[in-house]
């Protein structure tokens, strides 16, 4: 598996008090499948917690975009399509998972956590910077 750490890394919060609960969340999803999948845990158990979390981190990116659409954020289109591409990801995982599903299911542990922890630090935290300098 995986072995993400089982604590939130405090430098991963962009300074809002929303957002960071929603990312703790997702970041806390991500590590429960782990641990599911590191009791062998596969196949329709994998799906649906990732249908879980596609439907969470849904939620989420509407929430994130609303708040970048009223701050009149010029990066709005392209933190979009990071978004989009996400869910589309996550989406062909769903459709692999029951087919080769211990491999299929690491992938996505792998895809899942890094691009998280990336889109926070790199993706999420320019808009938060640029909030906080209007």
């Amino acid at each position: 598996m995986i072995n993400a750490p089982d604590v939130w890394d405090p430098t991963l919060d962009v300074g809002d008090p929303i957002i960071d609960g929603q990312h703790r969340t997702l970041y806390r999803m991500i590590v429960d499948l782990d641990k599911s999948m590191s009791r062998e845990a596969f196949g329709q158990a994998v799906l649906d917690a990732l249908n879980g979390m596609k439907a969470y981190a849904r939620t989420h990116f509407q929430h994130e975009e609303d708040l970048m659409e009223r701050s009149a954020w010029p990066g709005l289109v392209a933190h979009k399509a990071l978004h989009t591409s996400f869910m589309q990801k996550a989406a062909q995982f769903g459709g692999n998972a029951l087919a080769d599903s211990e491999w299929t299911s690491l992938d996505m542990l792998r895809y899942l956590m890094d691009w998280l922890v990336k889109h926070i630090r790199v993706h999420d935290r320019a808009f938060f910077t640029w909030l906080s300098q209007r």
